[in-house]
């Protein structure tokens, strides 16, 4: 079974060629967004069924049925209808982070299309956690909760998904004892930036926004997705690999269903500021930035750790239910209040680094117990980890896909994540 790997901003209708899917494709890219018109996104759908690929449709008609126009259910009926034959058809996008008031709109649609395409299900991409609006004397962690289950209430989504960016950037003074923040010099020449200096932040509760939504599709038993972050933007800098990297096996080690990048497309100049667009996959003209190698190395991970999960040990152990996240935990100073601190868990009694202290570190247990992935926290620089184990250890190669023994020491590259199991 493949990992679902898909993006926001896709393929400017003026390049979209079934060459371009196929670029796509080969960055890693399985799940294609198809957002044109109702004829070209049949043209996609038809090369998408050719590649081997599926996709989210976004056609014209679903706003038509969200603003409650009348007619609205005979404009989705011609729309399931005209999807019908066209099986690389994966969900319908319906909105993008939307306030608790605009839930019973989705709830009378999302209705309706279940009623009529029970294939098929609904796409809403939630707020992040810190952008909901706040309720007076509730906690933001609870607020979020409630956000959630008001939102579940009105849906019944097959489907959670939320988008957090926490690689963020401010200005300062100095940067002595500070990391300072990638940014482009085409964003700094357009902005007027020459001799500001910013400072890389990353901003909290990235982990405890992973957890709520982990646990919330646990409760309601439906898959989840999250969007990482990878142009830079308003306040948001321009990510290095490693910081990609620890973005995406973070995810992974937390259980996620499926996984999406913010952008493919780079938006492009058009966009006034703060949302000044720079440096996606493929950058606005339609050639390859330095992104598409570095996510198609990422992509190719990802599959191979995936596909790990379920993958017999060479003694011929397969775990059940492999691909379920049965806890997370944190070693090192973490901020974030649901990122649990380390604690044994099958033979495994410790995780510490070569100096003898915490590494900055994800464990994120799956299955059985028996398997675990371990993400180094720190993007900028590489962690040797030591587990301390009362049985025998394996790792997943990445490059080739096998189990090879392991003595429990191993050194991360900047925000990489590693399968291990006993």
């Amino acid at each position: 079974m493949s990992f679902p790997i898909t993006y926001w901003y896709g393929i400017r209708k003026e390049f979209l060629s079934r060459e371009r899917l196929m670029e796509a494709k080969e960055a890693g890219f399985n799940l294609i967004e198809c957002a044109y018109d109702t004829e070209t996104n049949k043209q996609v759908l038809t090369w998408c069924e050719e590649l081997g690929l599926k996709a989210n449709v976004n056609d014209p008609r679903m706003g038509i049925a969200l603003a409650g126009t009348e007619g609205w259910e005979t404009a989705l009926d011609e729309m399931i209808e005209d999807y019908r034959g066209y099986p690389a058809v994966n969900r319908f996008f319906m909105k993008d982070e939307p306030v608790d008031e605009y839930f019973p709109t989705l709830g009378r649609v999302a209705r309706y299309l279940h009623e009529r395409d029970p294939i098929h299900g609904e796409y809403v991409n939630f707020l992040p956690h810190h952008a909901v609006p706040q309720l007076e004397g509730m906690d933001m962690l609870e607020r979020y909760n409630l956000h959630m289950d008001r939102y579940i209430a009105e849906v019944h989504p097959s489907l959670l998904s939320y988008d957090h960016y926490s690689l963020s950037r401010r200005q300062v003074d100095s940067l002595e004892g500070k990391k300072p923040a990638r940014l482009s010099e085409e964003n700094i020449k357009r902005n007027g930036w020459e001799g500001n200096l910013y400072e890389a932040v990353d901003t909290p509760n990235f982990y405890d926004n992973l957890m709520l939504v982990r646990n919330k599709a646990a409760e309601i038993g439906v898959p989840w997705m999250t969007i990482i972050l990878l142009v830079e933007h308003w306040h948001y800098r321009w990510p290095t690999e490693g910081e990609v990297r620890w973005e995406a096996f973070t995810a992974l080690a937390h259980g996620i269903s499926a996984l999406s990048y913010f952008t493919y497309w780079t938006p492009g100049t058009a966009h006034t500021e703060p949302w000044s667009y720079h440096n996606g996959i493929i950058l606005a003209d339609g050639t390859r930035g330095e992104k598409y190698e570095i996510v198609r190395a990422i992509n190719q991970d990802l599959q191979r750790l995936y596909t790990g999960l379920e993958l017999p040990l060479p003694d011929g152990r397969s775990p059940a239910d492999p691909h379920k996240s049965v806890a997370v935990y944190h070693t090192g100073d973490e901020v974030d209040r649901l990122a649990a601190p380390f604690k044994a868990f099958g033979h495994i009694h410790s995780i510490s680094s070569n100096d003898g202290g915490d590494p900055r570190a994800v464990i994120g247990v799956f299955g059985d117990g028996s398997r675990f992935m371990v993400v180094n926290k720190n993007h900028d620089e590489p962690v040797t980890v030591i587990i301390g184990s009362d049985a025998p250890l394996w790792r997943l190669n990445k490059t080739t896909g096998a189990w090879e023994p392991c003595n429990g020491t191993h050194t991360f590259a900047p925000g990489d994540g590693e399968l291990f199991a006993f």
